[in-house]
């Protein structure tokens, strides 16, 4: 086993190294009042009590109706699963790297717990995007190829899809973090104070960039499609008077998931989007004696 004098090295103490890079301490009891723990907790609170209730609804609504249990709900129930358990797990990693409580912070701030932390909230989030991914699939399917869209996705390749993409990301982001050890550790659980810009430039590319260049490139086919077959749906009613009501039903159906779906893309891109900004902001210009507000971060 290594001994102490090599961990110090590898992982200083805290004020020393703070003192070397000419860095203050991101948040500490003495930096910020009261009022922004109060308001940074409080918002948590409320992200938590909504993402809880939420999510619980989402998987509790598709459990108990068996009409609701279509594959592309199971993508669903699944990512309301991710979602829930990243508001689970989130909290605990933004609480690691606030003083408020130093024992609590201390102990979550240990590099081998940040370490599980930063690991899970970005298998999570990466799991997020690509449930998206495989949603928005099965709406390319179902708009392009209604008559195979059965054959595609049944319960087991669903299941199987489900799988691959859990077991895909948590592989990914262990393999990228969990093997990774900082030069430097200062005790602050923090992804942009830990990891080098290699690592952030990895994780948009595989997080961010490329689900959202695949959804973009199957929506802007989708909304094509979409167009012809709704100008298709109200030739037909009209030539056919209502013969082929049934059909055009389904079809309407589809179409109004497809909406919901597209509803789903347009939060992700609104609510990613600061964070990528954030953080190329703090990696690429933020080096040494960068003041940032906690407030905005």
């Amino acid at each position: 086993m290594p001994s102490s004098a090599a961990n110090n090295e590898v992982f200083p103490n805290t004020t020393t190294f703070l003192k070397d890079t000419n860095l203050t301490e991101p948040h500490t009891a003495e930096d910020h009042g009261i009022s922004f723990y109060i308001y940074y907790y409080g918002m948590i609170c409320i992200i938590m009590c909504i993402n809880i209730t939420g999510n619980t609804l989402v998987i509790r609504a598709v459990m108990r109706t068996p009409n609701l249990r279509t594959p592309c709900n199971h993508y669903i129930v699944s990512l309301a699963v991710t979602d829930l358990l990243i508001g689970v797990i989130y909290p605990l990693y933004n609480v690691a790297h606030l003083e408020l409580m130093p024992e609590v912070s201390r102990a979550l701030g240990q590099w081998g717990v940040c370490r599980f932390l930063v690991s899970e909230v970005l298998a999570l989030s990466t799991s997020c995007s690509y449930h998206l991914v495989a949603i928005t699939v099965t709406r390319y399917v179902a708009i392009l190829y209604p008559l195979r869209y059965h054959l595609y996705f049944t319960t087991k390749s669903t299941k199987y899809t489900i799988f691959s993409i859990w077991f895909l990301s948590h592989c990914t982001c262990i393999f990228m973090y969990t093997l990774y050890n900082p030069e430097k550790y200062i005790g602050v659980c923090r992804y942009e104070l830990i990891f080098s810009i290699t690592h952030l430039i990895i994780l948009l590319i595989i997080q961010y960039f490329l689900p959202l260049l695949i959804m973009l490139s199957l929506y802007a086919r989708i909304v094509r499609i979409a167009r012809h077959q709704a100008k298709a749906i109200a030739l037909q009613e009209r030539v056919l008077r209502n013969k082929s009501h049934a059909f055009n039903f389904i079809r309407r159906q589809e179409l109004k998931s497809t909406v919901m779906v597209s509803v789903l893309l347009g939060f992700y891109i609104i609510v990613w989007t600061p964070m990528i900004i954030y953080l190329f902001f703090y990696k690429i210009t933020c080096v040494e004696n960068c003041f940032q507000s906690p407030f905005i971060r």
